[in-house]
């Protein structure tokens, strides 16, 4: 039996799962999915090492770079807001 997932590998499929609405959308602008890939890079390493608070804090940022840059694409904006369920601190 699959052992069950924890909070952070959890986010961490949801930022695979907006990696690749970005690639695929033809919506988002060239220049955006550009600068969002890099950002989604940064965040999961940040997420993925967080050990102290103020590792939550500099993930919160990525976090709402990546957010405010993505949420007028309802798709994306839907699973960047279910990382909040898993990751409160964002």
């Amino acid at each position: 039996m699959a052992e069950p997932l924890t909070d952070v590998e959890r986010v961490l499929k949801l930022s695979d799962r907006v990696r690749l609405l970005v690639a695929i959308s033809d919506e988002i602008p060239v220049e955006t999915k550009l600068n969002v890939q890099g950002l989604l890079k940064i965040f999961e390493g940040t997420v993925a090492a967080a050990e102290s608070a103020a590792d939550e804090v500099r993930a919160a940022g990525y976090y709402q770079a990546l957010y405010q840059d993505l949420e007028p694409y309802a798709d994306i904006e839907a699973l960047l807001s279910a990382m909040r369920v898993f990751a409160p601190f964002l």
